[in-house]
């Protein structure tokens, strides 16, 4: 099962998820004791990081405040210096299973380097636009989305980042490029007390030369919520976006500018192939005949009800054996529920209600010709099928015809189940019938909530040989030797140790013998 798991996964892993590879080139000259910090791609909730290397570096890894990671290089001795990194990163578009953006709390110093303001005559500038972008809305949440909506329609569009690609430029009306776009929302956010910061980081696309893309978080209610107004997402970026620098706008970043000079970064990205075997498993094979999941899709309801029914078995034993509760056969209770799903649980109830009643008075009459049991059996089942068929053209009548599958496989449980009903009724007695009726629907009734149950079928169609731990199942149910909970029941008399007084010889004797009397000759 392990074996199955594994394989399925890594060919599900290979052909849905997309495996990718990030380059680092970062080169600088470096003076003496300079050090360069380098953001590194950030785990989101679809994209995880497999595999990170810098080849010839020795230089260390930290975690920031902000949950970001950093590439620290050191460099003692001045010189040009080389930093280069691959990464791969798998993109799950249907997620990883891990929950990234968990509520966090934001501490006072973060926070007032999150709302720091501009001054001077900028401060002004954006009081302004602010006052006629926002106007007299009444909510935080109307304010926000005024102040993204202005910066991704009203703010001009530029392909180039230029000296005129600043706050207060943009706001007089120059154009923006991406990057500054999200430094005008995070100025106007930060005006109007929105905790707000910068994000950089990469579109997962296949490209030579890839540049980072900037966008911003602002923080509310214990959540960071991405905008971008380049592209017009907000508050969910796409999965294919990747964050690096959180609070800045440059991947690689020097602690002091006076001893690092000519920073340059190049990035690229690429998407790797899945492997030669992973993309042979669609080749037919032998093997695949153990694969009940390659078999038509039509199929797989059939034969996961079908793959359900020694799971019905297993409950019909464990009442029986383990619980005290007396069914027609072992298989009678599964197969009625299994009936009941091609109906339904309360059709079937009322249908199988009817039959017995149909049969209890067809009985009665047909005693009156003293015919053999075989004959008068075979009487009956033909009323029972008589009475389901003209009430299937009533409903009919009615406008509510039911399937014919709806109908065939109950009917033939059924009148089997009659059959034994009433051959049971001739040898037992009715009273004794009619609680295995009882005991059967209460059994079955469990039955159906478990072969309802979609999911625990297609578990069994993908690993069918869990039902090795249903035969180690039945195995420990036949071994079991105890008492069954209803036999404490009937004799709990005996459990609490209470005994009927003994009753003297004489008055047994004279019970169980009548003598003669004197009178007799």
């Amino acid at each position: 099962m392990a074996i199955r798991h594994n394989s399925r996964e890594a060919t599900t892993t290979a052909l849905q998820d997309s495996l990718w590879e990030l380059s680092y080139d970062i080169s600088f000259e470096a003076g003496k004791d300079a050090t360069v910090w380098i953001a590194l791609p950030k785990e989101t909730n679809y994209a995880t990081i497999i595999s990170e290397e810098f080849p010839g570096r020795e230089d260390t890894t930290r975690r920031l405040t902000s949950g970001a990671r950093d590439f620290v290089s050191k460099t003692r001795v001045p010189g040009p210096v080389r930093v280069t990194a691959e990464f791969k990163i798998r993109l799950s578009p249907e997620g990883n299973g891990h929950r990234i953006d968990d509520l966090v709390n934001l501490r006072p110093d973060d926070k007032s380097r999150y709302l720091q303001q501009e001054d001077g005559q900028l401060r002004l500038k954006l009081d302004r636009e602010l006052q006629q972008i926002t106007g007299d809305s009444e909510t935080d949440e109307e304010r926000l989305q005024l102040l993204f909506d202005h910066c991704t329609h009203d703010i001009k569009g530029s392909n180039q980042e230029s000296e005129s690609d600043s706050v207060a430029n943009i706001i007089d009306g120059s154009r923006a490029s991406s990057l500054g776009r999200a430094r005008t929302m995070v100025a106007l956010c930060r005006a109007a007390d929105f905790p707000t910061r910068l994000v950089t980081g990469f579109e997962l696309r296949q490209q030579t030369v890839i540049k980072p893309h900037v966008w911003l978080e602002v923080f509310r209610d214990n959540l960071w919520i991405p905008f971008d107004p380049e592209y017009g997402f907000a508050r969910h970026m796409p999965v294919h976006f990747i964050p690096a620098r959180i609070g800045g706008e440059v991947i690689a970043r020097p602690s002091d500018t006076s001893v690092v000079d000519k920073l340059e970064s190049t990035f690229s990205m690429r998407r790797l192939a899945p492997s030669r075997e992973v993309l042979k498993s669609g080749v037919p094979h032998f093997s695949q005949a153990l694969d009940l999941t390659n078999l038509p899709v039509g199929m797989h309801g059939t034969l996961s009800l079908l793959l359900l029914l020694p799971l019905g078995a297993l409950i019909t034993a464990l009442f029986r054996n383990v619980i005290g509760i007396q069914t027609y056969g072992t298989f009678a209770p599964a197969l009625l529920a299994m009936s009941f799903i091609y109906a339904d649980l309360a059709t079937g109830l009322v249908v199988f209600g009817v039959i017995i009643a149909v049969g209890l008075g067809g009985r009665s009459l047909v005693e009156r010709l003293h015919l053999l049991m075989v004959p008068r059996l075979s009487i009956i089942l033909t009323l029972i099928i008589l009475c389901v068929l003209f009430g299937v053209s009533m409903l009919n009548q009615l406008g509510l015809t039911p399937t014919g599958k709806a109908i065939l496989l109950p009917l033939v449980v059924l009148t089997i189940m009659i059959e034994r009903f009433y051959v049971s009724a001739e040898e037992d007695g009715i009273g004794f019938a009619l609680q295995l009726v009882v005991g059967t629907i209460v059994v079955s009734v469990f039955c159906f909530l478990l072969l309802s149950w979609n999911e625990v079928g297609r578990l069994i169609l993908i690993y069918p040989e869990i039902h090795l731990l249903t035969i180690a199942a039945f195995i420990a149910i036949g071994r079991y030797t105890g008492y069954r909970m209803t036999e404490l029941w009937r004799f709990r008399d005996l459990a609490r140790g209470e005994q009927r007084p003994p009753t003297p010889p004489s008055a047994a004797m004279s019970s169980s013998v009548e003598l003669p009397s004197e009178d007799a000759p």
